[in-house]
């Protein structure tokens, strides 16, 4: 286990983290870089965010787990994959076709959007959270 010296939070491999975000009813999994200031940001706001909404976060470190990270598609950090009953959200981002993950700097509204989001999936079985300009 890799602790976050420059953040507060800590890493933990990403199978223990599938399995915890699987098992909560409501999870984000991050892919951070402990070195790299978007993912501090990142950390913060979700140290801050995940549990004000009701979300369990885990943070996976992108360096150690690179291979990993790149079987899943991410090539940048921070990245976060929702999940809601045990499993994984779609999210509809205008920018990008990829709808397992968000990838990329965010902001504390786009964030606050997206955990509410998910906790509303909780209550009506969606899958599909909305991110950017909402149409």
């Amino acid at each position: 286990m890799a602790a976050m010296a420059a953040m507060d939070g800590e890493c933990i491999p990403f199978a223990r983290a599938q399995d915890s975000a699987t098992a909560a009813p409501l999870a984000v999994i991050a892919f951070v870089q402990t070195w790299f200031g978007p993912s501090q940001m990142a950390v913060r706001q979700l140290l801050t965010a995940g549990p004000a909404n009701g979300v369990e976060v885990f943070f996976v470190d992108a360096d150690q787990e690179a291979h990993k990270a790149h079987q899943l598609g991410l090539w940048a950090s921070p990245a976060f994959l929702f999940y809601a009953r045990g499993c994984q959200l779609m999210i509809q981002r205008p920018e990008t076709d990829d709808a397992t993950k968000y990838v990329g700097s965010i902001s504390t509204e786009e964030l606050d959007s997206l955990l509410h989001q998910a906790r509303e999936c909780l209550a009506t079985n969606a899958i599909v959270l909305r991110a950017g300009p909402h149409l």
